[in-house]
């Protein structure tokens, strides 16, 4: 198991933050976390969730991608997700999460959103 590593960036227009390792029912938790301190800073600015390092996204991952997409929607905070192959775009895909999720291949593609 990779463990799972965050680094937010704070940018005028956004904030950035990128994760590593493997999302998976132990470490959702911590995700949620620090989601749940991003989306705090970023007080109506985009929130830009770059996934390219993450290795694997069970269940547990997607559940909080899809509370922090609703919340953004409620909160007018956007949720955009760099997922530009991998597993994290397969399971996106799988689960049509993909339809709902705005997804982008790279962190400056999110940026222009």
């Amino acid at each position: 198991m990779t463990p799972l590593q965050t680094e937010a960036e704070q940018r005028d227009d956004a904030v950035i933050l990128r994760v590593t390792g493997e999302v998976d029912s132990y470490t959702a938790p911590l995700l949620h976390e620090h989601l749940a301190e991003v989306f705090t800073e970023a007080a109506g600015r985009a929130v830009v969730l770059d996934m390219t390092g993450v290795s694997f996204l069970a269940s547990s991952g997607l559940s909080v991608l899809v509370e922090y997409h609703t919340r953004g929607v409620d909160e007018g905070t956007p949720l955009r997700v760099v997922a530009p192959a991998g597993s994290v775009l397969r399971a996106l895909r799988a689960t049509t999460l993909n339809e709902m999720i705005e997804l982008y291949a790279t962190v400056s593609e999110a940026l222009a959103g």
